[in-house]
């Protein structure tokens, strides 16, 4: 997630979010895993400007059963969402990165994990609590995903309604366990052409992913909300939504 940031009076742009190589399991000590779960909470899981990352190990940590997440696999389910549009320039609300959690917040994407949660009430009718797992806001965490969506997107002022149409978010959603297997990041993002960081990357290792394909990073391709995944690799790399879109699929009366 980082790239030079731009400051304003009421807003902060943001780009971007990424040192050693390691599998990503938990068998390394300091692989993205491990760290994990030896995290002592999950607010400390955050690294500033890496929210791919930062998903990816809070995803980790509570499908593998960290102290204080307590998995129900048969009716939890997590999704990995991608925020971004294809401006590449994605204002919201309420995220610590901003000086002011009141102004707006441009980033290039951003990286959210949706809990949903299967309940079942009187006389066995059931129905779904959705929640979003989001460190780098200001909202309450976890928080409701409707409260979320409202607080993030829907008191952002824009100048004319073709700006708003360019700027409004999209949402790439994943299965969080596709996410594991499959997300790759060497963090070359992050570097400046001199090679120094934008941003300092965490201290554990790199996550490379259980997939066999070639390069160092499928970041892009997550974030690019222009590109429809076709075949095996629409597994991979979800579906893109719309707000309304979002709201629907993720709809608590929705079984």
């Amino acid at each position: 997630m980082l790239a030079e940031r731009r400051f304003s009076k009421s807003s902060t742009h943001i780009n971007g979010s990424g040192s050693a190589n390691a599998r990503a399991s938990s068998s390394n000590k300091n692989s993205a895993g491990a760290t994990a779960l030896s995290c002592p909470s999950e607010a400390k899981l955050r690294s500033p400007c890496y929210c791919e990352e930062n998903v990816w190990r809070l995803a980790y940590r509570r499908l593998n059963g960290a102290a204080g997440a307590d998995v129900d696999k048969e009716n939890d389910e997590y999704h990995v969402v991608f925020i971004s549009n294809p401006e590449k320039c994605c204002p919201m609300l309420y995220q610590k990165a901003s000086k002011d959690p009141s102004a707006a917040c441009y980033w290039d994407y951003h990286v959210i994990l949706i809990h949903t949660s299967k309940i079942v009430g009187k006389r066995g009718k059931s129905y779904r609590e959705v929640n979003v797992l989001d460190i780098d806001t200001c909202l309450s965490y976890p928080c409701s995903l409707h409260e979320y969506i409202d607080a993030s997107f829907g008191e952002i002022q824009f100048p004319n309604h073709e700006t708003k149409k360019k700027l409004e978010p999209m949402f790439r959603v994943i299965r969080a366990d596709y996410y594991l297997q499959h997300f790759k990041s060497d963090r070359s993002h992050m570097k400046r052409p001199d090679g120094t960081w934008m941003t300092p990357p965490p201290k554990y290792d790199c996550i490379i992913g259980d997939s066999d394909d070639e390069g160092g990073s499928n970041l892009e391709e997550y974030i690019d909300m222009t590109r429809k995944a076709k075949g095996r690799s629409s597994k991979f790399f979800g579906e893109v939504l719309t707000i309304d879109q979002l709201l629907s699929k993720f709809d608590p009366l929705k079984r």
